[in-house]
C-alpha cells in the first residue's frame, strides 16, 4: 500500500515537472531612454512566479571635446622619435603575433574539421531551437528629432515603412514619433519571448545521438584535457 501511495506521488510529480517543463520559462526585456537616463527591466517568471527579476538605470553623458593646436617644434620631434620606436617595436609584436596566431590555427584545426562535418546538425539544431522559441510581444517606440528636419523626416519615414511590414503580426507594434520643435533621441521597447524547454531538452536529446556531434564534442573534450594537462 504504502510502495503504490509512493509510486502515485512520484508519477504525479514527474507529470507536474514535465507540465512545467512544456510551460517553459519566459523572459521579459523592457528599455526605456529618456533625457540621457536609460531605464531597463529584465524579469524571468515561470508559471507566472518571477524567479528572476533585474532592474536598473546608468546616464549617458554627451560630451564634446573641443580640439586645440598647441605643439610645439620640440614636441614634433619627440613624437617622430616616439613613433620610429613604435614602428620598430610593433614590427616585433606583429612576427609574435602571427606565430602565435599559426600554433592556435593548429590547435583549434581539429575543431574546425568536425565543425565542418556536423555543419548540417547544427543547422537543424538552431532551426529546432527556432521552434521552441516563440516570440509573444516586441514592441518599439522612437522619438527623434534633430536639428536637420529633413533628415528627421527621412528616418521617420524609414521606420514607417519597416512598422508597416513588421506590424502586419498581432505581438508585433513599431512606431516613431518625430519632433521637429527639439533635438531629441529618446526610445521605449519591450521584448518577450517564450522558451519551451522540454522542446529545447528534447532536440538536444536528439542532437546528441548523431555521429558527427559526437565526434565534436570528443574532439572538445580531448582539447580541453590537453590544456589541463600542459
Amino acid at each position: 500500500m504504502n510502495f503504490n501511495l509512493f509510486l502515485i506521488i512520484l508519477i504525479a510529480l514527474i507529470i507536474i515537472f514535465l507540465i512545467i517543463l512544456y510551460n517553459g520559462i519566459k523572459l521579459l526585456l523592457t528599455v526605456e531612454k529618456e533625457k540621457g537616463i536609460v531605464k531597463y527591466e529584465f524579469k524571468v517568471t515561470i508559471l507566472k512566479i518571477a524567479i528572476f527579476t533585474r532592474k536598473g538605470t546608468k546616464e549617458i553623458i554627451d560630451s564634446i571635446r573641443s580640439k586645440k593646436d598647441e605643439d610645439s617644434e620640440e614636441n614634433e620631434e619627440e613624437s617622430k622619435s616616439e613613433e620610429n620606436e613604435e614602428k620598430s617595436e610593433s614590427e616585433g609584436e606583429e612576427d609574435e603575433d602571427k606565430k602565435g596566431l599559426k600554433e592556435k590555427y593548429e590547435e583549434i584545426k581539429p575543431i574546425l574539421k568536425e565543425l565542418k562535418k556536423s555543419k548540417e546538425e547544427l543547422k537543424g539544431f538552431l532551426k529546432d531551437i527556432l521552434k521552441a522559441i516563440d516570440l509573444k510581444k516586441l514592441e518599439g517606440k522612437l522619438i527623434i528629432g534633430l536639428s536637420d528636419h529633413t533628415t528627421t523626416v527621412k528616418i521617420a519615414s524609414w521606420i514607417w515603412s519597416i512598422g508597416a511590414i513588421v506590424n502586419s503580426s498581432k505581438p508585433k507594434q513599431l512606431s516613431v514619433e518625430p519632433r521637429f520643435n527639439e533635438v531629441i533621441t529618446d526610445f521605449e521597447g519591450k521584448i518577450e519571448l517564450k522558451i519551451n524547454i522540454l522542446l529545447l531538452l528534447i532536440y538536444s536529446l536528439v542532437l546528441l545521438t548523431k555521429k558527427n556531434i559526437r565526434e565534436l564534442i570528443k574532439e572538445l573534450y580531448r582539447q580541453k584535457k590537453s590544456k589541463d594537462n600542459a
